[in-house]
């Protein structure tokens, strides 16, 4: 064979072992004097194959001390598509962690987060724990081991506080939670004033006769969102001696399932037809989540019973003609915003306020089959 042929081989069979991990990164590669005895050719030819290997950012060469792997074909890949614009500028990053979302409530503030994130030069970092704390921290430390400047936090809806982002706190750490508090805890929130908008929606029931109403909500009643909630329905009630209002519960209810659609599809609606049959005295349901309204919708017609529901989030409002839902529209869009906008001012040192309540609408919607 010729040598051109032969330190194209050579080359081939190098990038082939540092494919395959025979050859990890970080790897000394055999030197030019011992591919050379090994190939029965010269040391021109080897040093062209290494050469070669090198210019495509396969491998780094140091003279008098070798060739080593420098990284995998993808990352050489991701150089080539760059080279004619030169070297990646390196962007500051944020975490991002939640611990649910979907298209009622959580989709734009996902979109609103990273369109600040980008305008503010910082790349972003997401991950979903959905509802698992376990997940959550491992979320968390993987963005810190990637270099985060801050995070912004959905905290897992469970019954004690995640002792890593206690930890976080105590290191001064930047960190912004939203749509839920940490009761307690010195770390500044984004959200939607709950209480008010659940006094809110109560009030609007009220206002349209209903004597008797149920608040519903699921298992995870002891998150500052759904106990904000809980008690903004309670205090509504309490402004009325002619009203009762009664506190009900789906227990078996996942508001951080991995697949909603999935979750809802096979939910047993018999836990809600009991719900509404201890109810049955009740005209109207405020419960605390779209999803769970949608299944009391269904439940509801199935029993051929009529009754007002009211409920937080909502769709695009291109579906929701099928619902005949009063509901809380919380602006997913201006609070991302500020999340960013709040975490970027806390690395820079900044002070911020505690609370940052965003405006809500509420919206007494009538589908167009309703007559």
């Amino acid at each position: 064979m010729g040598k051109t042929i032969m330190y194209e081989q050579i080359y081939s069979d190098l990038l082939n072992k540092i494919q395959c991990g025979i050859f990890a990164q970080g790897d000394k590669l055999p030197s030019e004097k011992e591919l050379s005895e090994e190939y029965g050719v010269s040391r021109i030819t080897s040093k062209r194959a290494l050469d070669m290997l090198a210019e495509n950012q396969y491998i780094t060469r140091s003279r008098g001390k070798g060739s080593f792997v420098a990284g995998t074909q993808s990352d050489a890949f991701a150089r080539d598509v760059f080279s004619e614009e030169g070297t990646i500028p390196k962007r500051p990053l944020i975490g991002i962690v939640f611990d649910a979302f979907g298209s009622d409530f959580g989709s734009g503030l996902l979109r609103s987060i990273e369109l600040e994130c980008r305008r503010k030069g910082y790349d972003m970092l997401f991950r979903c724990s959905y509802g698992n704390i376990e997940e959550e921290n491992e979320a968390i430390r993987r963005a810190l081991l990637l270099g985060v400047k801050g995070l912004i936090l959905m905290c897992a809806q469970g019954e004690v506080y995640n002792s890593m982002i206690l930890q976080l706190v105590m290191d001064k750490f930047p960190m912004v939670l939203i749509d839920r508090q940490m009761k307690g805890i010195p770390i500044p929130c984004v959200k939607t004033d709950n209480y008010s908008a659940s006094k809110k929606l109560t009030q609007i029931l009220i206002s349209r006769g209903h004597k008797k109403i149920c608040f519903v909500s699921h298992s995870f009643s002891n998150t500052s969102t759904i106990s904000e909630r809980h008690n903004g329905f309670a205090d509504g009630i309490m402004e009325h001696e002619d009203v009762k209002g009664v506190i009900d519960t789906i227990q078996c209810y996942d508001p951080a399932a991995e697949d909603m659609v999935l979750e809802n599809i096979h939910f047993d609606p018999s836990e809600i037809m009991k719900v509404i049959k201890k109810n049955i005295e009740c005209t109207a349901f405020l419960i605390v989540e779209f999803q769970m309204g949608v299944l009391f919708g269904r439940a509801l017609k199935s029993m051929n019973l009529k009754r007002e529901i009211a409920v937080f989030d909502c769709l695009s409002e291109a579906y929701m003609d099928e619902y005949d839902f009063i509901y809380v529209k919380q602006n997913e869009n201006s609070m991302g915003t500020q999340a960013v906008q709040e975490l970027c001012a806390v690395i820079e040192g900044k002070s911020v306020e505690d609370i940052i309540n965003i405006p809500y609408d509420v919206i007494i919607h009538k589908s167009q089959g309703t007559k």
